[in-house]
């Protein structure tokens, strides 16, 4: 009897203890540091794939668990002005090829609703964007809903990150 009853003790044990954890949710998967590592744009009329950063740019985001992101984007190939102050036309390039904002965020399902206090582009500070998003593994992926570029067409933006910590 004895014996039994440790056996059912081990037994249960060792039942509960292989069940895998509770899978987190979405905005706990999402808290973190993540590295760019593609930005396009697609027209939804032609399916033409855009990199207005480049095939390959730089920069991080980062989601905090106090629902604030800050993120620094730069395109590849940026070069230095050539004397220590700034052409105009160098100035224009550099500031052409880098996005950064902050703001505040929330997780509803799998879209993310943020808010920018601060932009380099001074038409998102204080509006709402809206993504979907997704994560598998340590990748996550940022889509947009169709949107008008600059020059009127409707385009989706896809941004690519691999998790940093």
């Amino acid at each position: 009897m004895k014996h039994t009853l440790i056996s059912a003790v081990a037994l249960a044990f060792l039942l509960t203890g292989t069940q895998p954890a509770p899978t987190q949710d979405l905005a706990s998967q999402l808290v973190g540091v993540w590295k760019y590592t593609s930005q396009s744009t697609k027209e939804v009329a032609t399916g033409k794939i855009n990199h207005p950063f480049g095939e390959n740019p730089t920069g991080h985001i980062v989601y905090r668990r106090a629902d604030t992101l800050l993120f620094v984007l730069a395109g590849d190939n940026r070069k230095a002005p050539a004397a220590a102050v700034a052409t105009d036309a160098e100035r224009m390039n550099l500031f052409n090829t880098i996005a950064a904002a902050s703001g505040t965020y929330k997780v509803e399902g799998n879209t993310i609703i943020v808010t920018y206090a601060a932009s380099w582009n001074q038409t998102w500070t204080g509006i709402t964007q809206k993504r979907q998003f997704e994560i598998v593994g340590n990748k996550l992926t940022v889509t947009s809903a169709p949107t008008k570029d600059l020059a009127g067409q409707d385009i989706v933006f896809v941004v690519t990150y691999e998790r940093v910590e």
